[in-house]
């Protein structure tokens, strides 16, 4: 198989933010746990772009491959730096999957689709992700409209939501549908929750949840519990706006410590057929998909919500 072979195959996978994420948490610990071959293709396959944005000084032999820009605190709040894109190259550079789009990097999404829903929340075609990105690329390939990791997919705006936060990939193969979000997240300063949540449309607009802890995520055991009381929930994302944002790097010890009772998950399914995954720590900490910030409630509201998921 030749290189342009390899690349095609990439192209169609479908890659798995859960596990990636967990894989990439285990790795940034220096655990010893096994990592399985299987795990690791798939990330390998899912998320082949070079990100030089200088949080962590130390490159992947130092056990550090999280991709977190580097956040500056102000009174005026969290300042998010636009990704910067190949001043490293080789083996040893960080690498996340992304897609280039009128100058903005748009990174995959912390909110899943459903094949089935996908197609009614396409919007305006945008254009076709031209797959040309890996970790031998030059400066001048990320330059390009549309350069991508994603292999060849047509991507499309998303009805509902903001083009300048949010756009999908969308192909169907042999009659299976392949459907993903990404966001953008950084070039952003976030001075509350509002910032960030009021882009995800949660409020007023929760069809089901459900809650998983951190024992059945981390064993990817897919253990989940239906979440009854969309009452209580509803509270919860009502206050997601009042929240105090502060950096990842400030708190990166919160992903150390790896217990059900210090860190549960939430799935919020949206009345338009698509997943919010929230990570929420104890305290009052939320992290939201590829914001590299945690967010602190002040409310009883987060101590409700906590005490369902048991």
């Amino acid at each position: 198989m030749n290189r342009d072979d390899i690349k095609n195959a990439i192209g169609k996978l479908v890659p798995d933010n859960e596990m990636e994420q967990k894989v990439l948490d285990k790795i940034s610990k220096g655990q010893n746990n096994k990592i399985s071959i299987k795990r690791i293709a798939v990330i390998a396959a899912s998320v082949m772009i070079i990100v030089s944005v200088g949080i962590f000084t130390q490159n992947i032999t130092d056990k550090k491959v999280t991709t977190t820009p580097n956040t500056i605190s102000s009174a005026e709040g969290i300042n998010i730096p636009k990704i910067e894109l190949g001043k490293t190259s080789g083996k040893s550079a960080n690498m996340i999957g992304l897609i280039v789009y009128q100058g903005k990097i748009y990174t995959q999404s912390g909110t899943k689709i459903s094949p089935e829903n996908a197609e009614k929340l396409l919007g305006e075609k945008l254009g076709t992700t031209k797959g040309t990105i890996d970790e031998w690329s030059d400066q001048k390939d990320y330059a390009v409209e549309l350069a991508s990791t994603t292999g060849i997919s047509d991507v499309y705006s998303v009805k509902n939501y903001d083009k300048s936060f949010r756009i999908m990939t969308y192909a169907k193969q042999e009659g299976t549908i392949y459907a993903e979000f990404y966001d953008c997240l950084n070039g952003i300063t976030v001075k509350t929750g509002d910032d960030v949540f009021s882009k995800l449309k949660i409020v007023n607009n929760i069809s089901s949840a459900r809650l998983q802890k951190f024992e059945s995520w981390n064993n990817n055991k897919q253990e989940y519990k239906e979440l009854k009381n969309l009452d209580l929930l509803n509270n919860f994302v009502k206050e997601l706006k009042n929240t105090t944002p502060y950096s990842q790097e400030s708190l990166n010890d919160l992903f150390m410590q790896e217990e059900d009772s210090n860190q549960k998950f939430i799935y919020i399914n949206l009345k338009d057929g698509s997943e919010v995954e929230l990570r929420l720590f104890k305290d009052g900490y939320i992290f939201y998909g590829n914001s590299h910030i945690f967010f602190k409630m002040e409310d009883k509201a987060f101590n409700t919500l906590w005490g369902e998921l048991k």
